[in-house]
């Protein structure tokens, strides 16, 4: 399919915007990332819009401003931060800029039913984020209940955009403060998460030379932490249905 550029080359269809969004910012994509990127616009069979820095400025509503402390976010957790936001304001479908054969045209479908919000591949245990939600689930002891988080499609404005959405905006009210004095340096910026005090040594002087900032104050799972507990919570509204590559990323390293 190919690229759309804005929203009014979109069709609805079951009231869901029919388009994939992706984010991309930073440096221009790789061999290997182009070419993930080329094989998911091929074979996808959804218009797909590529959100970057340049464009972003077209979709961020004037009554939804992006948080303060956008600007001290690591990239990945700015392609967070949007999704979630792209979710709640317009709908429609993510999926990280990663190959797939697998086309998602009839997916859709699934919105006949108004009772399904999300739709998605069935998670793995594996990649069940390491949290417990509100009544003490373990997301990983419930994975079958879930869905993974680099691809799915959702309706705007349901109880599980907006509890997803606002999450994020609490998460970053609570360390806005932290972000100011510890800003990303590194598009893969993560919290230091260590064993003991020696570990904790090492991994800072190992983000150092790495060029990270060893005080930036959220953990690596930032989506993944929010989205898999309302996964469990909203799962009457879930369809575990995206179609799955027999090969992992159409057997494309993305990186």
């Amino acid at each position: 399919m190919p690229l759309v550029h804005s929203l009014q080359e979109v069709i609805l269809k079951h009231n869901v915007p029919f388009v994939i969004w992706c984010y991309w910012e930073g440096a221009p994509m790789n061999k290997n990332r182009a070419l993930s990127f080329e094989y998911l616009c091929d074979n996808i069979g959804v218009p797909v819009l590529l959100v970057t820095r340049d464009n972003l400025h077209q979709f961020v509503r004037h009554d939804s401003p992006l948080h303060p402390c956008f600007e001290q976010l690591s990239i990945v957790h700015r392609s967070d931060y949007i999704r979630a936001y792209l979710l709640q304001h317009y709908g429609g479908g993510w999926h990280d800029i990663k190959a797939t054969k697998v086309s998602f045209t009839d997916s859709w479908n699934d919105f006949a039913d108004q009772n399904i919000w999300m739709i998605g591949r069935p998670e793995t245990e594996n990649g069940a984020a390491p949290v417990f939600d509100a009544n003490g689930a373990y997301m990983p002891d419930n994975y079958l209940n879930l869905i993974s988080v680099p691809t799915w499609i959702g309706r705007p404005d349901t109880p599980f955009s907006r509890e997803l959405y606002q999450g994020f905006l609490s998460l970053f009210d609570t360390y806005q403060k932290e972000l100011k004095e510890h800003p990303a340096r590194h598009p893969r910026e993560k919290k230091i998460k260590a064993k003991h005090m020696g570990h904790q040594l090492v991994l800072f002087f190992k983000y150092l030379l790495s060029g990270r900032n060893p005080n930036y104050p959220l953990p690596w799972t930032v989506f993944g932490n929010i989205f898999h507990p309302l996964c469990l919570k909203y799962k009457e509204h879930i369809a575990r249905s995206l179609p799955i590559d027999m090969e992992k990323n159409a057997g494309i390293y993305h990186r």
